[in-house]
């Protein structure tokens, strides 16, 4: 995708990311909201293992708080935030949850104190909640062996980290991909052989480990661990378990994981 739409496209999602890096812009038009709750939604959504998600939630209330509101604008767009959630659920391979609706309630925020947008789940028509096991989530340290990247190396205690080429991108659909571990559109005999969207590292919270899955359907990506080297098959929805010491190959290049150091 490319021209005027994708450009449209690439500034309303990087207005939508500065809504949340920054405070909430008091003039943010209704598709701009709508996107943002989207976006704070997905961030709902908990790995099961195995690949597999789930949103933990069937009830989803979104305030909107905003000066001079009008009501009939974003109650108009907003009638689409069941449909669009579902998409993005299903999207991300994550299980509808039975009796979900959502709703949206709109004040005109004259007290000045209320934040612009809250979003508000929770569980209805089923039992008490039981609070989660906590778990710690272990450090990943990513360390750039072969390949340009914007950074040499990388901390994260994400569930989902992606690597690939380029910062952001969309496919046909007008759906934006970000990567975490950022190679730079270089060409070396190297870095270009990393695929825009080519693998993503997702925490499995019943192995309290992360799982490599190969997300390009043509440039490789393998496993070298002790000398030994672990084909990692785009067809394969279980993953690849990896472990400090591993690195990965993606095309020609190569990363180093070290896991470890888990934050409460």
């Amino acid at each position: 995708m490319t021209g005027p739409l994708w450009d449209v496209a690439r500034t309303l999602r990087a207005r939508v990311r500065s809504f949340f890096d920054a405070p909430p812009d008091a003039g943010a038009a209704p598709l701009e909201l709508l996107h943002a709750a989207l976006d704070e939604l997905e961030g709902k959504v908990q790995p099961s293992g195995r690949g597999s998600r789930v949103f933990p939630y069937n009830r989803v209330v979104v305030y909107v708080t905003q000066p001079a509101a009008d009501r009939a604008a974003i109650e108009a767009v907003f009638g689409r935030l069941d449909a669009r959630l579902r998409e993005r659920l299903t999207e991300l391979h994550c299980e509808i949850p039975a009796g979900l609706t959502t709703s949206v309630s709109v004040t005109d925020g004259a007290n000045g104190h209320d934040p612009l947008l809250r979003v508000e789940c929770g569980n209805a028509g089923g039992p008490p909640s039981v609070s989660p096991v906590v778990r710690e989530v272990p450090q990943l340290h990513i360390q750039v062996i072969k390949g340009r990247c914007d950074r040499a190396d990388y901390t994260f205690t994400e569930n989902v980290v992606s690597i690939g080429r380029g910062a952001e991108l969309s496919d046909a659909f007008g759906r934006m991909h970000r990567n975490h571990v950022v190679f730079q559109d270089v060409r070396d005999g190297v870095t270009e052989t990393v695929a825009r969207a080519h693998a993503r590292l997702e925490l499995d919270p019943e192995l309290g480990a992360y799982l490599l899955f190969n997300e390009s359907g043509s440039n490789p990506t393998f496993v070298l661990r002790r000398g030994r080297t672990l084909a990692v098959s785009p067809r394969d929805r279980r993953g690849v378990r990896v472990s400090s010491g591993d690195e990965v190959q993606l095309g020609r290049a190569v990363i180093k994981l070290e896991v470890g150091g888990a934050v409460p």
